[in-house]
């Protein structure tokens, strides 16, 4: 199991130097199993930082490991920080290329067991298999925090017109027999960044 600690930050786009420094922090910290940092393609909107983990613990001290190594001010201003548990990873047919965009789409809860197991189900049933083949898609990952019971999915592709083609084919499956609509609400925001540092991740 890998787990997922997804910050929103802003102050983007940090100094090409900056963040070629703060890769190689966070990529030498134990338990380190892959990052990407994202810059929002609306002005107003915040950028994210994900970095992925082999375990708990080091998800929780990367921050801190992190503050240790860097001895200087932080390139970015963060704005929220929250750990999850990656709940499923996918490859998609561009797995082997470096994505240049991202969208994390939030669902904030608390959510209760039976919107939990819907959502688990559409992805695992429905929006998954009609995504996987879709050019341009890179990797797409489930996150959820099981304290907050709260969810993020994020998906990234080789372009925002990847991206694009994604929602498309999503919003072109039907609901299999059993998909209960009042569960299956949508996300409380998307946010659709463009990728300015990645290092790949296992599925």
């Amino acid at each position: 199991m890998l787990y997922a600690r997804l910050q929103t930050v802003g102050g983007m786009p940090a100094p090409a130097g900056a963040v070629r420094r703060l890769v190689e922090i966070v990529s030498g910290h134990p338990g380190f199993a892959g990052l990407c940092l994202m810059e929002a393609v609306e002005e107003t909107a915040a950028g994210a930082l994900l970095t992925l983990w082999r375990t708990a613990e080091d998800a929780r001290l990367a921050v801190d490991r992190t503050e240790a190594a860097r001895g200087g001010p932080r390139p970015v201003t963060l704005h929220t920080d929250r750990t999850y548990r990656v709940e499923a990873a996918g490859e998609g047919p561009d797995a082997a290329l470096p994505p240049g965009a991202a969208v994390i789409l939030f669902f904030d809860g608390p959510h209760d067991d039976a919107w939990l197991e819907s959502a688990r189900f559409a992805q695992r049933e429905r929006v998954g298999p009609a995504t996987r083949t879709v050019p341009g898609l890179v990797r797409t990952l489930s996150l959820y925090d099981p304290d907050a019971r709260c969810s993020a999915v994020v998906t990234l592709g080789t372009s925002l017109e990847a991206l694009a083609r994604v929602e498309k084919a999503v919003n072109s499956t039907e609901l299999l027999p059993g998909e209960d609509p009042a569960l299956l609400t949508g996300p409380d925001r998307a946010v659709v960044h463009r990728v300015s540092a990645y290092l790949g991740a296992p599925v």
